[in-house]
């Protein structure tokens, strides 16, 4: 049986700092990604190797989940519409932590 916990973090100035650049990186990271597979990149195949970032590993391949996605949604919008479609783009800051 597992048990769920919520736990409040108060980070310090440094640490906010920390999280706050890894965010940023992260979105320009997934947006440089769709924008190369909008462009005509294929990212199906593309592991952690292929994407240049100062991010961890695990935080790379969420970007790539991510990415596909996002292109994904808005492929299936362009079939399904008749209008152009605009190109999603991450703006806000978001950070789930587990584990």
């Amino acid at each position: 049986m597992q048990l769920t916990e919520t736990v409040k973090l108060y980070p310090n100035k440094y640490q906010t700092e920390l999280i706050k650049a890894t965010m940023s990186e992260y979105i320009s990271t997934v947006n440089k990604l769709v924008f190369d597979a909008a462009n005509g990149r294929t990212i199906t195949k593309i592991t952690t190797a292929d994407v240049n970032t100062i991010l961890p590993s695990a935080l790379c391949n969420q970007c790539i989940r991510d990415a596909k996605s996002i292109i994904r949604k808005y492929n299936k919008a362009l079939r399904n519409s008749n209008t152009k479609v605009r190109l999603p783009v991450l703006k806000k800051m978001c950070c789930y932590i587990n584990n």
